[in-house]
């Protein structure tokens, strides 16, 4: 599942980068296509051209260099261009694109490491590119006389496939699928990496295509936030009311699956509007011209061609009362005040002692583009407003700098972002649109300007009380479940969490492996405000046969965590640190008494001042 995530990922990462070009060539079919408000067929030779041709090359070169850097991603277009002209023009070669691409990358890859170790010195660049044009020649001729004849029937088969999915009356119920796979933040693997290139071949055929409109809907997630807005007070009901700005006009839909996983149930809502809409949507024979991205209700019409805007609308509207009417129904208005709190409680306690004076702030989303780049904008208007001379900027959770300060993100790619930037401060929020957020970080950065930039200790609090009670010896596990049971089972013991923090910690497991690198598996809870928190604990256990953690990862130290609010996104940046040093780890697995292990893990985060509390 999570390699499966990893492909769906690079995928939808490939579309979103030239979101553009499709937007560009949907705006044109929109106004010169032949359903279009303007038909003209010489205009619309243009769209055609740019879909038979260009999108499935650009599309090829961007996932080549994305995996062989610029020499990857010039001949994936060199052997995709071979392809195109091998097959019809009426039959784009978008999916055969995200195909090839990979795959060419990849081999102009391991061809450079390859030549690496015996090209003589100063003859880097004649070899480099000689065998690259000769590799180029053999996949692009190979491609032309028989990949494209391959990739012929496969599309002809995937032509009759969305044939007779759009037309069973089945799609609606499609929503089963989405709309769960939307709040947890699969949206744009869904959208960018399925629906949006199935879309594009049928729009080649029928001149439009429902498919389009299936994830991008702000509908279900429209009226689930009304629903909010009504039924909070005060700060959280300001936020709400960003919120329903930003996710229907804006088309961020990320700021309502914070509110959709504070209260699972509220997922049958946002199905049974989902199921509503796409209801409207097949029977009214409603679709777009082109993906809309953002998925605004604006661009969702203004990417419908002439004569379906009010199908499109129908759709929007009556997914948005459903979901609003469900959501109310099953809303108490007593148990809200709890839910709605967000992960950062209050100023004081909002952030981690700082590294380093703050020069560069990263806001990372899974794709790079939506709710960071909001996320970003609005901080920077208000540092120009507090006159703070800050660096703002907006990344993929994989794709953060190396000279990050602060990466802020939100609670669900927390662990992924303390991988992709271990060294940096971290902080995670549980939206973006959380105005006392930007106030309380503003607060900070304001205050970094009259202190001294000199770093700070690290933050040890929860390691005070880490004795050797805590650490378990050449254990054995069956799989990774029973391994997250025996350290769980050992915070238990130890008075840290109630029994229930088990499942918790498992439930984080099924969303996202917690396996890191060098054989070692942080699990934690999937909520850091979780009432089975009793007080702060670390356990750790040492598997000398290891764990399967899947994906070929085998853990030999499991380190459970328990920390509440932003002091678990400290240690487990302390932790990320430490698992880096590879050594470190090897002396860990090997250790035989619980005192080496103490003392080797105390030692090593430079908590010195701990030691006095710890008793070995």
């Amino acid at each position: 599942m999570r390699r499966l995530n990893r492909i769906g990922r690079f995928l939808s990462k490939v579309v979103f980068q030239n979101i553009a070009a499709l937007i560009t060539m949907g705006m044109l079919r929109v106004l010169f296509g032949p359903m279009g408000w303007f038909p003209n067929p010489e205009i619309d030779r243009i769209t055609i051209l740019m879909l038979s041709y260009f999108i499935p090359v650009l599309f090829a070169y961007t996932a080549g260099r994305r995996i062989g850097e610029h020499r990857g991603g010039l001949i994936a277009a060199i052997v995709m261009f071979g392809v195109v002209l091998g097959t019809p023009p009426h039959i784009p070669m978008i999916l055969p694109s995200l195909i090839i691409g990979p795959a060419v990358g990849y081999l102009i890859r391991k061809m450079d490491e390859w030549l690496k170790r015996w090209v003589p010195m100063g003859f880097e660049l004649l070899f480099h590119n000689f065998f690259a044009g000769l590799l180029a020649i053999i996949l692009t001729l190979f491609s032309h006389f028989w990949l494209s004849a391959l990739f012929l029937k496969v599309m002809d088969f995937i032509h009759l496939y969305i044939e007779h999915l759009t037309q069973t009356s089945y799609l609606p119920l499609i929503a089963f699928v989405i709309e769960p796979g939307k709040i947890l933040f699969f949206n744009n693997v869904i959208n960018h990496g399925i629906l949006e290139p199935l879309g594009i071949y049928q729009v080649q055929h029928l001149g439009k295509s429902i498919l389009f409109l299936l994830e991008t809907n702000p509908g279900p997630g429209f009226g689930m936030l009304l629903a909010y807005y009504f039924h909070l007070k005060g700060k959280e009901k300001q936020n709400v009311k960003s919120a329903l700005a930003i996710h229907g006009l804006g088309g961020i839909h990320e700021v309502y699956f914070s509110y959709a996983l504070m209260k699972p149930i509220v997922i049958i809502p946002l199905i049974l509007g989902g199921i509503t809409g796409n209801s409207i949507f097949y029977f009214l024979q409603a679709g777009l011209v082109a993906t809309p991205s953002p998925g605004s209700a604006f661009v969702l019409l203004a990417m419908a061609p002439k004569g379906i805007h009010i199908a499109v609308f129908a759709g929007i509207i009556a997914s948005a009362c459903i979901s609003f009417v469900c959501t109310m129904f099953l809303l108490p208005r007593e148990k809200l005040t709890e839910i709605a709190t967000p992960a950062m409680d209050s100023t004081e306690n909002v952030f981690s002692e700082p590294k380093k004076q703050i020069k560069n702030i990263y806001f990372v989303c899974d794709a790079g583009m939506g709710s960071s780049a909001m996320g970003a904008a609005q901080l920077q208007k208000k540092l120009k407003q507090a006159n703070l001379d800050i660096k703002v900027d907006h990344y993929s959770v994989d794709d953060i700098p190396l000279d990050a300060d602060l990466v802020v993100s939100t609670v669900h790619i927390a662990d992924r972002a303390l991988v992709s930037a271990p060294k940096a401060e971290h902080i995670s929020v549980r939206s973006f649109s959380d105005r006392s957020f930007y106030q309380e970080l503003i607060t900070r950065l304001s205050s970094q300007q009259t202190e001294s930039s000199a770093p700070t200790s690290p933050v040890v609090d929860e390691w005070n009380g880490f004795t050797k009670e805590y650490i378990l010896l050449n254990r054995q596990a069956k799989d990774k479940w029973e391994a997250i049971e025996q350290v769980g089972a050992l915070l238990v013991e130890m008075g840290n969490v109630l029994p229930p923090y088990i499942e918790e910690m498992k439930r984080r497991e099924r969303s996202f492996s917690t396996y890191l690198e060098n054989g070692v598996s942080l699990p934690h809870g999937i909520d850091a405000e979780s009432k089975q928190i009793v007080k702060s604990g670390i356990a750790i256990a040492q598997y000398p046969d290891g764990v399967d953690f899947g994906d070929g990862n085998r853990a030999y130290l499991v380190i459970a965590i328990a920390v509440k609010g932003h002091r678990q996104l400290a240690i487990l940046s302390q932790l990320a640190t430490l698992i880096e040093q590879e050594e470190m780890m090897g002396r860990l697995r090997e250790a035989q008494t619980r005192e080496e292990v103490l003392e080797m893990i105390i030692s090593s985060l430079g908590a010195d001042q701990g030691k006095g509390e710890t008793s070995v």
